[in-house]
């Protein structure tokens, strides 16, 4: 039983997690569900429940995180500049389309 534990010596000495306990149970849960989603599409068949394993290849060395930049989201990004205070600065709302207004006016009932 005490071999299905990660110490937070474990979390510390992994250099992927870069000693970061939220990181490391992110990049556990991560490998837990993708397990899970390949053994319920029965790709795998499982022996120890997905979180054990995820415990296992974490202390093993065997996970790594890989943070997502600008270039993977792009959808993200564009609402992300539609949204900026540097846009709400250089073009204000002065008056609302009627076209919105009688919209808004017949979903809320009035």
């Amino acid at each position: 039983m005490p071999d299905q534990r990660v110490y937070l010596d474990d979390i510390y000495s992994n250099e992927q997690c870069q000693g970061s306990v939220f990181r490391a149970v992110v990049m556990m849960a991560h490998e837990a569900r993708f397990i899970n989603k390949q053994a319920g599409q029965g790709f795998i068949q499982l022996t120890k429940k997905p979180t054990t394993i995820a415990m296992y290849k974490f202390k093993e060395g065997k996970l790594s995180m890989t943070e997502k930049t600008s270039n993977d989201a792009p959808a993200e990004s564009a609402n992300a500049a539609a949204f900026a205070p540097e846009a709400e600065a250089s073009s204000p709302i002065t008056e609302i389309s009627p076209d919105v207004s009688a919209q808004a006016d017949d979903a809320f009932g009035m």
